[in-house]
């Protein structure tokens, strides 16, 4: 500790020389002697220096600073004195200092505290035993630990200066930072109380009810209760914890800004999030992810998804995922279902996934398309799917071409992660279906049409098909039937847009959607070749329900 002060006394002595020794050209510095003006009784001792021993309500004045204590050695010579009891200096309008003890040496001005030492500073006040402090420079320093309080803040440092004229302070060495709002941990810690601004440097933990933020660079504002943190910071809770290269935290609207290389993980509602920005909206229960987002939520068979924007809704009273939103450009991969579209919505209570413009959806063989999907699931598989309008259903021959269901609206019902039954419903129902023998060779392309229809499957291939209302159907060998006639109009093949994987959602491309069947389409459509009428059917059953 000694040796702390005497370093630290020498370095600010040194300071004060070398800022004297630069304004000196253009300043001019007078060196002002030190006035006595008041005592109660005063003798004198040559043989201690020509020292003169003020007693009793001692009051000593340089320039405008003012000097008040009990007793006094006055070195006339050296144009300096020490000050002892009841301690008090007046600095300046704002600052004063209270110690046991006071050396003070007019010619430098500077003055070391000792013991019970006190500044204050409008309504900052720093305690500690040790203090010196440069009336040129205006900076008050300590050594060896101080505690500084202003308003409902106490601040605790090993080392530390303090400039008045600017009213800041820097704190360096196991800083502590200590309020009903927040606790502060940093190795340094500048504060300028007439901005209430606080910067720190180096590791820096900023702990309050809400969260935890460590980082080793940032500012804090202290009247908005708003934080700054770069240089890789990381934001966390109990179940919470995100890291970026910058976050901005507000805690008054509880908002939580993180930038550049965002992760955010909730282990209370399953969630892994990713993106270049992101927002966490405490008192909302609200998030949102953008610029190359994407999301995990991740289960026994997780389900990944990427979206320009993501937004995420919580009940924090159940620690539930309430909704989570995908905008523009939106894939997801899961090992059961893919797919993409525009706007995607998937509601945790029901287990509902809402798809929106131009969605495509592939389960196992099978590409699902319409002008919006509705996916219901189980929790772990999917429970049935709804196309609503322009709804296609196209699979691939195991061997060529394409089976395909086609509708105004079609839903799906699943059964252990493959479709099991197919209703056709809008009033215009086709199928077009492949048929093959046992052994793989072909039977003949069937096209069938009514106005519903209800089609069952067995291992991805039709089984039943019943139909209700206007039947039209008719087997064709496949020589009688054209290319361009073995595919619905509106066909569209959209496999290269699907995900192969969890790491292709961010993969962009383009898939058009399916048009609806014009009058003058289906006037083509309908000119088809003669049917092979004696053609046998296998594989499957056909039940006319008006023949009933």
């Amino acid at each position: 500790m000694i040796l702390r002060r005497f370093l630290i006394a020498s370095l600010l002595l040194l300071l004060t020389q070398t800022l004297a020794a630069q304004q000196n050209d253009t300043i001019q510095r007078k060196k002002t002697k030190v006035h006595i003006e008041n005592y109660d009784k005063m003798t004198y001792s040559k043989s201690l220096g020509d020292m003169q021993r003020l007693l009793g309500h001692v009051k000593i004045r340089h320039d405008s600073a003012y000097f008040f204590c009990d007793s006094a050695y006055f070195f006339e010579k050296t144009n300096s004195f020490n000050a002892f009891q009841n301690v008090h200096i007046i600095v300046n309008d704002s600052v004063e200092i209270f110690s046991d003890l006071l050396h003070y040496n007019g010619d430098t001005r500077f003055a070391e505290f000792y013991y019970n030492v006190r500044l204050m500073d409008d309504s900052t006040t720093l305690f500690t035993e040790y203090l010196t402090y440069s009336r040129n420079l205006h900076l008050a320093a300590y050594p060896d630990s101080a505690t500084t309080v202003r308003g409902d803040k106490t601040l605790i440092s090993c080392i530390g200066f303090y400039r008045d004229d600017i009213k800041e302070f820097s704190f360096f060495e196991n800083v502590e930072v200590l309020s009903p709002k927040y606790q502060m941990y940093t190795d340094t810690l500048y504060y300028n109380t007439a901005i209430e601004k606080m910067w720190f440097e180096g590791p820096t933990t900023i702990i309050n009810k809400e969260n935890i933020l460590d980082g080793r660079h940032g500012y804090y504002l202290v009247d908005e209760d708003f934080v700054f943190l770069d240089k890789r910071p990381f934001m966390h809770n109990e179940t919470q914890f995100m890291r970026s290269d910058s976050i901005q935290y507000d805690r008054n609207i509880g908002l939580a800004k993180a930038f550049n290389q965002v992760d955010m993980i909730d282990t209370s509602y399953k969630i892994i999030m990713r993106g270049d920005y992101m927002e966490l909206w405490e008192h909302r229960n609200f998030s949102l992810a953008t610029d190359s987002a994407y999301a995990i939520y991740y289960d026994s068979d997780s389900l990944y998804i990427h979206g320009d924007t993501l937004f995420f809704h919580f009940d924090k009273e159940k620690e539930e995922l309430k909704k989570l939103i995908a905008r523009r450009n939106v894939r997801f991969y899961k090992s059961d279902i893919q797919g993409k579209c525009d706007t995607l919505t998937y509601l945790m209570a029901d287990s509902t996934i809402r798809m929106r413009v131009t969605p495509i959806l592939w389960t196992e063989d099978s590409q699902l398309s319409g002008t919006d999907i509705d996916i219901k699931t189980n929790g772990e598989s999917i429970d049935w799917v709804l196309q609503k309008g322009n709804a296609f259903i196209i699979s691939q021959d195991s061997i060529e071409g394409f089976n395909q269901i086609k509708g105004q609206d079609i839903i799906s019902r699943f059964r252990n992660g493959s479709i099991q039954r197919v209703n056709v419903d809008g009033g215009a129902a086709e199928t077009l279906y492949w048929i093959r023998d046992d052994d793989g060779s072909l039977i003949g392309i069937d096209i069938s049409k009514s106005a519903t229809m209800v089609i069952e499957m067995d291992g991805g291939s039709i089984s039943v098909i019943k139909g209700y209302q206007d039947i039209n159907e008719t087997l064709y060998p496949e020589s009688d039937l054209k290319d361009d006639a073995r595919k619905l109009a509106g066909f569209k093949w959209h496999d290269e847009a699907r995900p192969k994987d969890k790491n292709d959602i961010f993969r962009k491309a383009e898939a058009v959607m399916p048009q609806a069947v014009s009058s003058e389409t289906q006037t083509e459509t309908s000119s088809e070749p003669e049917a092979q009428a004696d053609q046998p059917k296998r594989h499957r059953e056909r039940k006319d329900i008006n023949s009933n």
